[in-house]
């Protein structure tokens, strides 16, 4: 194996970089994290890229040699491959988020040749590359004419291109493709694949040209081309026949064409120009086989595309997902005069509740419709939630987005028997994406409010938000929140937790709460925990009660006192914000706290579609040594499930299966909870009872075994100092 001469070990804020190494600074790019990767296929020319931006990021020798330029070149991959000035038309290196190869065609190559890459993308520290091997086919095929007489030789050879490649159906079909091409001296062949959605025929990017008619098209003038698409009658004609016969092309010429089929069913056709006719007759039946091959090729990669896409598509509008807008976030970063929509539709929870699911979902399908309308089908037009829609524009001059904002508010409030809050910002920047969206969210919101004061005569609309006075609604807006906390109105207290030992409770760590006063009026959590939650913003008062709590301790252990563990309660909403994990990581190094101290409390929805990013979350912070628990467990959502799912250190039994232990006939529950707590043991789980009230509950849950004790019964929520003054 040739020798890989590439300084593995330079600091991505070094400027002098190795010879071997082309370092885009903005791509935080590490060659040493795919060194595997690179020696596998050394002896193949390759070149890696930063998939947003296109620049290459890396080359190796040989690949600067087919180039004739040198490996720190600096540059985009469009630029050298095809001396385009912009991305190529075809272009898919930031359109595959999955990590299987897929094949790209560079027909206009500027080495007059249709270079063909084997292409697999890799996420390193969150940025999306793009590692792509040259494909020589120009090289000696071993199946030939001269050697393929027997049918089996034949069919042997396709089945190991088959095997070869079962994990990359792009690669299968364009080998096959390539193979047959070359075989039947063929000046290209294309395979048009019937869309059973729309009627239409399309070959994407599956064009196999021979160097002659590569040779050919170079010789003509840049302004001039030498179409490769068939005309439209001419197809439709093809369409009808489905037959194997030659067809007549007025610009292109002798065409000859081969149907597939796969169960059955009409997958579209290869056409061949001017063939071999003496080797086409001699050898098309042994090929029968083959194109079976190449048809459950294409059924394989269209049933692998289809579950890519419920991966990536909202299955109900047909809008990219959450997951697809995190992943586009990358490529709008590099835009300049970004602006963002953010949308919800008013009250679709009552909706459903008055007229039905599917009327929800009609209204909901409406939204999506109304948006591709005004955007026009824009690529960058996303589902993020159950009613929460997001628009980005990039490239949107501010004037020009003030006048779009206007006019789609207007779209939107037009009457159409359901009513959509639009939010909206703009940066020069799209480096600042991720607070384009928050601002534009906030926004939201604001719209989301004033919405529903202007409605509050509207009992359907009013009934939910009735308890939301003023003082609620004034503060569901970050600046309010940041002011508040400043001014000290959110004020942390602790709820004592207790182990019980035969007629003595003893301390063994609190809950961390929060109060909110204004002018000396104390609001309920009740009543404004969820307006902070509707709104997404409970991440500001979560991060500022762990910091409050993290602080304290430090305090106590600088002065050599006790501490006990405090656990802190996190929204879901928090937990899959892009920062979660480092946040934590920050105020726990800040104050040189272990994790261990602050056990972090989740309400676990299995219902809901961030589930997937919470287990991922959650499962993440155990590995990294968080004690994780489950509240309200027993009710709700938060089940048994629960535990299979997620990485589980303590489970808190809701309030509501505690009350039920006063009932004259509490066997059941007692029953329910003797098996949920001897459960728990088994799987190493601590259980903590919250709610406790009374003697007769203490010590019915005593006898049970459970672990810890948490209620009003031993002690309600106290100020920082009443706490640690118990110990």
């Amino acid at each position: 194996m040739t020798d890989l001469n590439i300084d593995f070990k330079f600091d991505s804020q070094d400027e002098s970089i190795s010879d071997d190494v082309i370092y885009n600074s903005s791509s935080c790019f590490d060659i040493s994290q795919i060194t595997d990767l690179l020696l596998d296929d050394i002896s193949q020319q390759i070149f890696i890229i930063d998939s947003a931006s296109k620049y290459i990021v890396y080359m190796n020798s040989a690949f600067g040699e087919l180039f004739n330029v040198d490996t720190s070149y600096v540059g985009q991959c469009h630029k050298l491959i095809c001396g385009f000035d912009k991305p190529c038309p075809s272009c898919k290196l930031n359109q595959n988020i999955n990590d299987d190869f897929f094949i790209h065609n560079h027909e206009k190559c500027v080495l007059k040749r249709n270079l063909v890459l084997k292409c697999r993308n890799i996420e390193i520290s969150g940025r999306l590359y793009t590692v792509n091997y040259v494909i020589d086919n120009a090289h000696n095929h071993v199946l030939t004419p001269s050697n393929s007489d027997k049918d089996n030789e034949t069919i042997a050879y396709f089945t190991k291109i088959y095997a070869d490649n079962v994990t990359a159906p792009d690669l299968q079909i364009y080998h096959f493709i390539e193979t047959m091409c070359h075989f039947f001296k063929a000046k290209f062949c294309l395979l048009y694949e019937f869309d059973s959605n729309n009627t239409d025929f399309s070959h994407g990017n599956n064009l196999i040209c021979s160097q002659s008619f590569v040779d050919l098209k170079s010789q003509i003038d840049d302004d001039k081309e030498i179409s490769t698409n068939i005309d439209q009658n001419l197809k439709n004609q093809i369409y009808e026949d489905k037959s194997l016969r030659f067809y007549e092309d007025k610009s292109l010429g002798r065409l000859f064409t081969i149907p597939l089929e796969e169960h059955g069913k009409f997958m579209g056709f290869l056409i061949f120009l001017e063939p071999d006719e003496k080797i086409l007759n001699k050898s098309l039946n042994n090929f029968k086989t083959v194109l079976k091959l190449l048809a459950s090729a294409i059924e394989h990669r269209d049933m692998h595309s289809k579950l890519t896409r419920i991966e990536s598509v909202d299955t109900l509008t047909n809008l990219k997902n959450r997951k697809i807008m995190l992943h586009d976030l990358k490529t709008i970063a590099l835009y300049d005069n970004v602006g963002v929509f953010y949308l919800n539709v008013n009250e679709l929870n009552i909706i459903n509740s008055n007229f039905g699911m599917q009327k929800g979902d009609e209204i909901l399908i409406k939204t999506a419709s109304l948006l591709n309308q005004f955007f026009n089908k824009s690529k960058y037009i996303y589902r993020v939630g159950a009613d929460e829609f997001v628009a980005i524009v990039p490239n949107v001059e501010e004037s020009d987005f003030v006048m779009l904002s206007d006019m789609l508010k207007a779209y939107m409030r037009s009457e159409k028997g359901f009513s959509v809050s639009v939010g909206t910002n703009w940066n020069k920047s799209g480096s600042v994406i991720q607070r384009i969206l928050n601002l534009a969210e906030s926004d939201m919101y604001v719209e989301k409010k004033n919405y529903y004061r202007s409605h509050h005569g509207d009992e359907k609309i009013a009934k939910r938000y009735r308890k939301l006075n003023d003082n609620i609604l004034s503060i569901i807006e970050p600046d309010k929140i940041k002011e508040l906390i400043q001014k000290g109105c959110f004020k942390v207290y602790y709820q004592p937790k207790f182990r019980i030992s035969g007629n003595k409770a003893q301390i063994s760590g609190a809950e961390a709460l929060i109060r909110l006063i204004i002018d000396g009026k104390v609001i309920p959590p009740n009543d404004f925990i969820p307006a902070l939650e509707s709104a997404h913003y409970t991440y500001l008062i979560d991060y500022y009660v762990f910091e409050k709590i993290c602080m304290r301790m430090r305090e106590r252990l600088n002065a050599k006192q006790t501490v006990l563990p405090v656990s802190c309660n996190f929204s879901r909403h928090t937990i899959i914000r892009t920062d979660f994990k480092d946040t934590l990581n920050r105020i726990l190094t800040k104050y040189q706290i272990d994790c261990k101290l602050v056990p972090l409390e989740v309400s676990e929805h299995t219902n809901t579609e961030k589930h997937k990013q919470l287990v991922e979350v959650t499962n993440y912070l155990a590995d990294e040594g968080f004690n994780i628990s489950i509240d309200d467990f027993g009710t709700a959502h938060a089940n048994i499930y629960s535990l299979a799912d997620l990485s589980v250190n303590e489970v808190k039994f809701d309030k509501k299966l505690i009350d039920n232990l006063n009932l004259e006939d509490n066997s059941k529950i007692t029953t329910i909870l003797s098996v949920l707590i001897s459960m728990c043991k088994r799987l190493g789980i601590k259980t903590i009872a919250e709610g406790v009230e009374d003697e007769a509950q203490s010590q019915i849950l005593k006898n049970l075994g459970c672990d810890e004790i948490q209620g009003f019964y031993y002690s309600k929520p106290i100020e920082d100092n009443d706490y640690y003054s118990r110990f």
